[in-house]
């Protein structure tokens, strides 16, 4: 039996806080369409969990579910509970390689970061320094000694004059400022900057769930880069994320690990990765700071309605098609 649920107390804690209720519920205040459920087994086991639902123009809907864990049996329940309800198809980010048994599917592409990079944080400050490249440790001792510093406030006005020199830099798209600034009235973000005199050079939003402390966001100024502030600022994090009593920093995607002997190929500090990808710029910086690999299993787009999710696929691909050609004619 599959029902919906509405009050926060019945809400267990859970592995990854994408489905937390404290995240579900900023979602909802960005405009998203969350919905939240629970299937109670035979045995009486409880699984639950929280998803988007998106429709387009022709009204056909879709549920997307981040981080879960499902038994195949249980893929087929809330696959039957969703055609039931009318949805075209659902997406799923799974923790495990399960599939479901009764419904066709196709794997696709994550949301989510498809690899991220693990930072221990159990061991003592010296152990993490000391395992960290030679140049990022040089890297945050230059900082320190010119005399950058790093703050914990929440001030979107500065992440966001940051934010939008890094994608202008980098030829990237970000959330919108009302995305930043919601996330940044949750008690479990954080957001440190640091600064030279009164300039402002980096700033990072983290946000901690359980005992595990993830990176979210990062921006710096096209000004003082020869000072090294976004190595201080991770360091500091790690700091942070320690004195929480966290004992995982999450840094939150890394470019997926190169295939031996092959060509598309970077690496640094014991980690070689697909330099095609598009975090190879960001990947050499994360692998200074050491920590070790994780990788998700890829998503599954399980289908409910077979001619309708035909039509939803042409439309999408025609919206690529259109999108692209007017990026290449400007």
């Amino acid at each position: 039996m599959i029902k919906e649920v509405t009050k926060k107390e019945n809400w267990t804690t859970k592995k990854e806080f994408l489905q937390s209720w404290e995240y579900g519920d900023f979602l909802k205040d960005t405009g998203r369409k969350l919905v939240r459920y629970e299937y109670l087994s035979k045995n009486k086991e409880v699984t639950q969990f929280q998803g988007v639902i998106t429709s387009n123009a022709l009204g056909f809907k879709f549920i997307y579910v981040p981080r879960v864990s499902f038994s195949q049996e249980l893929l087929d329940e809330i696959s039957k509970f969703f055609k039931e309800n009318n949805f075209v198809f659902w997406r799923v980010e799974r923790l495990n390689n399960n599939i479901p048994k009764n419904f066709n599917y196709k794997l696709v592409k994550n949301r989510q970061p498809e690899c991220t990079w693990l930072l221990d944080l159990e061991k003592t400050e010296e152990e993490i320094l000391s395992e960290m490249h030679s140049k990022t440790r040089y890297n945050i001792n230059l900082a320190i000694k010119k005399g950058v510093v790093c703050k914990i406030e929440k001030d979107l006005e500065k992440y966001w004059q940051l934010n939008e020199m890094t994608t202008n830099r980098n030829s990237i798209k970000s959330h919108d400022k009302n995305y930043i600034e919601k996330l940044l009235k949750l008690d479990s973000v954080y957001q440190l900057s640091t600064y030279f005199a009164e300039d402002i050079i980096s700033s990072a939003i983290v946000f901690k769930y359980n005992d595990i402390m993830y990176y979210l966001f990062g921006a710096s100024a096209n000004t003082h880069r020869n000072l090294m502030g976004p190595y201080l600022n991770q360091f500091e994090i790690i700091k942070l994320a320690k004195k929480l009593n966290c004992k995982v920093y999450d840094f939150w995607g890394m470019a997926p690990p190169a295939e031996e002997g092959s060509e598309d190929r970077n690496s640094h500090h014991n980690y070689a990765w697909k330099k095609s990808h598009p975090l190879d710029g960001v990947a050499k910086f994360k692998a200074g700071f050491n920590g070790k690999l994780e990788c998700y299993p890829k998503p599954l787009e399980i289908v409910l309605n077979p001619f309708k999710y035909k039509i939803f696929s042409l439309i999408q691909k025609l919206r690529k098609r259109t999108i692209v050609g007017h990026s290449t004619k400007e």
